[in-house]
């Protein structure tokens, strides 16, 4: 399980264990798949409706199209980045061994500053979004359970850690030790 703590100075340690690990990196291809075919949509005038990318006038499809025009090449390249730098500090990161040698588990374990601990929330957010809608989650009350028991595994896991991130930089921000 993602372990999150405070370090000295206000970084953050983030641990995954390498099953975590080896779903980051799964999902993080997805993701930047998704995004290339986004950015191939818009270059052929075929983007519709995305959930990572909402429109910011619902009641006016001109004023949302050309929302989408001026903006979203530049947020397919802030996710794309923040993706690449999130597996980039993971694959950067030694393993490290634990248990016994019955129990031997690894991880890897990344040490934030406050740009790569909020490019990791809002990395979060997006493999959420991308999850959600395999599992045709569209609001809070959606269970997802017309979809893959993996997904819903890894849903709930995403969320968990985003929680954990979240409580962990509001903590350091008010000055409140986590739980």
């Amino acid at each position: 399980m993602t372990h999150i703590r405070r370090l000295d100075g206000g970084s953050l340690a983030v641990t995954v264990s390498d099953n975590e690990f080896i779903a980051l990196s799964r999902l993080e291809a997805d993701l930047l798949g998704l995004l290339a075919d986004r950015l191939t949509r818009l270059a052929a005038g075929t983007a519709g409706r995305d959930r990572m990318f909402p429109d910011a006038y619902r009641d006016d499809a001109e004023a949302a199209a050309e929302f989408h025009a001026l903006t979203d090449v530049d947020l397919v390249t802030a996710k794309s980045g923040a993706a690449r730098n999130v597996m980039d500090a993971f694959m950067a990161a030694e393993q490290e061994a634990s248990g016994s040698r019955w129990r031997r588990a690894t991880s890897r374990t990344v040490t934030t500053d406050a740009e790569l601990a909020l490019a990791l929330v809002r990395n979060l957010t997006d493999l959420r979004l991308m999850v959600a809608d395999r599992l045709g989650i569209e609001n809070d009350d959606d269970d997802g359970s017309g979809g893959a028991a993996a997904d819903r595994v890894v849903y709930w896991w995403l969320g968990e850690t985003q929680e954990l991130l979240v409580e962990a930089l509001a903590a350091d921000a008010f000055g409140r030790e986590t739980a």
